[in-house]
């Protein structure tokens, strides 16, 4: 539930953010969402799908650097693996949660 629960606040502090020509690296450069992330990698380092979200935010970051994906296209790749593992991680969740009845 605990990995549940960091995933969740990780979808709510990525949401998909309105983006305009002065805001098109606000992915990337968002100190206070790199210092929360990175927290959380800190905290827990063998957290699997928070290691695979920390490395695809760097690698898209690297892209966008690149001119290879805009930041819109990176925010949304990253908010469909988000949604992605915290649905994989809430089914999980549902079959501990069923087995221990």
């Amino acid at each position: 539930m605990k990995n549940f629960i960091l995933i969740l606040l990780i979808l709510l502090l990525f949401a998909p953010l309105p983006l305009s020509a002065d805001e098109d690296s606000i992915f990337c450069n968002n100190p206070q969402a790199w210092d929360h992330i990175n927290a959380m990698v800190e905290k827990d380092p063998n957290d699997i799908p928070l290691q695979i979200l920390h490395a695809l935010r760097i690698g898209l970051c690297v892209k966008i650097e690149q001119n290879s994906i805009s930041s819109l296209e990176a925010i949304n790749l990253f908010n469909d693996i988000v949604d992605t593992m915290a649905n994989k991680r809430g089914e999980i969740e549902e079959r501990k949660g069923k087995m221990e009845l």
